[in-house]
């Protein structure tokens, strides 16, 4: 090892050397973990709509910004104080790089904090030291700058990266559209069919624009979702494309390009105005500036906006988190797809809603999907549920199913509200009558116990693979129900049929255009998350949809806030009621609400104490002394639960006095 004692190794370095091994240490320490949470998923780069021109700029902003303003300001301190001052810093900026990377793994490993503190401080400056004072180490720094090309090599190859950087599928060219129909294409999420219909297989009229359009559009009971998430069928419906069976666990990413011929691209192509909202795919002209693109997913990836942040980390002190934020700053961050967002999301596509005949609007909206956060009239009430806690299993007491069917049949009233209002929009804008309007989802959720909400299984085919589907043709006044089967691979199809358009080859689906019956099939493939393709019995899936049918019915047929049964007690005083003790799960919200503000408490949840820990059976909750909603309670270890969501029309400003009653067996 040898030391620097002449001036032969006090010679400069090139700006180029220098931001080499800044760039390597950089690229080894921040970019690798940023990139790495970047590429989670098929949708990483679709759901922001990142494209290659993009990708260059996440790109520069994420390995070659930094290294380069570090640059500078080295070269600055040389200008100013000479090379051995800069080589000092220098060897402090490239041992603060590299101690990173130990204190990443110390955190992931959950050191104690005096050794993950400790440790990477102690191990910065011993490579500040070596840097400045002996060769070797430096020939060794040297060496790390290759990790620059490597690290940003890796990530353009890494799923699905590589779906939007490598060539990609040319799309068929479309002429110049003759015609002047307005389209708008509506796809929900998470909304299975049954929760939508009465036992006798009607549209339930407390939804009432679900009903108008069973009433006044074609209606078509048979429609099946072909796959259980979004990533596959959302293609299917806005590009008529055949599932790719073979995706596993890698499936295509959902964007323009694997899927270059959807309905957005040819109607745009051929003149057409395209309006679009769509948080999961890339399919349609995008929302957000290439700004909002870049450092939106930039700040997604280091958890910038995460309330609470997450555990990991990428640097101390929040700091990653922070710049994320500062360099997002001057840009909209895009609205996120499962929270409270979504209420700006749908008014923004009914706000921007064409009144221009040559027209195309597609909205892609997770609703009534998680997380469970609206009433009917359009206010939220706090999420109880972490981010992380995604659902995919149900609970394992029928209560607690109950409970979240109670949260998504209300933000389904509330689907049907916004719904509403986007119909309303379009008679404002005199293109109902002459629209195409199609209104369907991608799939349902499955609410039983212990089984799966959205992926799908042997057992909950009736809850996730029947799926809304109306068409509202030009100029149709009287509704009709078209039966057999059909899915989503057939809209667009009949979409480019009302465009006057013939599909492009490869398209699949039927158009459905002047259709009173299609074929009514025995079989039909899934594909689903786990387990690839499913061959499913339609009988068993219309067997099965009518138990799920039954099932929401007998729980909400009167009332959507009575889970725990009797309805007649809602809107009544307890009276005789005996009181249950109980500790509220948060009780400060109730102390001082806002009855007119967008969001209120909700959600009531609590442990009870009855009398000798004995099953209290099914209770009401009373609201400033009315019965506002009932529930049943479910067993925790030794705790007796209980959680329902209360109406909005039972708080009143300031102080709200919440009771529990045991309902009794007489009742």
């Amino acid at each position: 090892m040898s030391t620097d004692p002449d001036p032969e190794n006090q010679k400069q370095h090139s700006w180029l050397r220098v931001w080499a091994e800044i760039s390597g240490a950089w690229a080894i320490s921040l970019a690798y973990p940023v990139y790495s949470n970047i590429a989670s998923g098929p949708e990483a780069l679709t759901s922001y709509g990142l494209r290659r021109p993009d990708l260059l700029i996440l790109i520069v902003l994420v390995s070659l910004l930094g290294p380069l303003l570090i640059m500078l300001a080295e070269l600055a301190i040389r200008r100013l104080f000479g090379e051995q001052p800069r080589r000092i810093v220098h060897g402090v900026v490239i041992g603060a790089l590299l101690s990173l990377v130990v204190w990443q793994w110390l955190l992931g490993s959950d050191s104690p904090a005096l050794i993950r503190n400790l440790l990477p401080l102690l191990l910065a400056g011993l490579i500040a030291w070596l840097y400045v004072r002996t060769e070797l180490v430096r020939n060794f720094v040297l060496i790390f700058s290759l990790a620059t090309v490597v690290v940003i090599g890796a990530f353009c190859l890494d799923y699905p990266i590589r779906d939007e950087v490598f060539p990609h599928e040319a799309a068929a060219s479309t002429g110049e559209i003759e015609g002047a129909t307005p389209v708008v294409v509506v796809v929900f999420d998470e909304l299975p069919l049954a929760a939508l219909e009465t036992p006798d297989g009607r549209i339930d009229p407390r939804f009432r624009n679900f009903a108008m359009l069973a009433r006044k559009a074609s209606w078509y009971p048979g429609a099946l979702s072909v796959a259980d998430q979004t990533n596959f069928a959302l293609p299917s419906i806005l590009a008529g494309a055949e599932p790719d069976h073979a995706g596993g666990l890698e499936p295509p990413s959902p964007g323009l390009a694997n899927y270059p011929d959807s309905i957005c691209r040819i109607a745009e192509d051929g003149g057409y105005e395209v309006h679009a909202y769509e948080p999961i795919t890339d399919l349609c002209p995008r929302s957000w500036g290439v700004g909002s693109r870049v450092t939106g997913t930039i700040r997604r990836a280091v958890g910038a906006d995460d309330d609470p942040p997450l555990e990991d980390q990428i640097a101390p002190g929040d700091l990653d988190r922070r710049v994320a934020r500062a360099i997002g700053a001057p840009f909209d961050l895009p609205y996120s797809g499962y929270d409270e967002d979504r209420r700006k999301a749908f008014d923004d596509f009914i706000d921007g809603l064409p009144a221009e005949l040559r027209s195309l609007s597609v909205l892609h909206i997770a609703l009534p999907h998680v997380q469970w956060m609206f009433l009917p009239d359009g206010k939220s009430y706090p999420n109880f549920r972490s981010p992380a806690d995604n659902q995919l299993v149900s609970p394992d007491t029928q209560p607690e199913v109950d409970r979240d069917a109670q949260q998504m049949m209300l933000q389904l009233r509330y689907t049907d509200r916004e719904l509403g209002r986007l119909i309303r929009k379009m008679k404002e804008n005199g293109t109902w009558d002459a629209s195409l309007f199609v209104v369907t989802a991608d799939h349902g959720a499955g609410f039983q116990v212990e089984g799966s909400r959205r992926i799908f299984g042997s057992f909950n085919s009736g809850w996730i693979v029947p799926v809304p589907l109306f068409i509202k043709f030009p100029g149709q006044e009287r509704g009709r129900v078209v039966k057999g089967t059909v899915d989503g691979r057939s809209i667009a199809p009949t979409v480019l049929s009302g465009l006057g358009l013939d599909p492009p080859d490869g398209m699949e689906g039927a158009d459905l255009t002047g259709l009173d019956r299609l074929p009514a099939k025995k079989r039909a493939t899934m594909v689903g998350t786990i387990g690839g393709d499913w061959e499913i019995e339609t009988a068993t899936v219309r067997k099965e949809r009518l138990a799920a049918s039954r099932y929401l019915n007998g729980l909400f047929g009167r009332s959507f806030y009575a889970p725990g049964g009797h309805p007649e007690l809602i809107g009544k005083p307890p009276g005789d009621l005996s009181p249950v003790p109980f500790a509220a799960e948060d009780p400060a919200p109730y102390g001082e609400v806002d009855a007119a503000s967008d969001q209120i408490p909700a959600y009531f949840g609590a442990a009870l104490s009855p009398p000798g820990n004995r099953d209290p059976g099914p209770v009401a909750i009373a609201l400033n002394g009315t019965v506002v909603a009932t529930a049943r309670p479910w067993q925790d270890e030794d705790l007796w639960k209980v959680g329902v969501v209360l109406p909005a029309s039972g708080f009143r400003d300031g102080s709200n006095r919440i009771g529990v009653h045991e309902i009794g067996t007489s009742r």
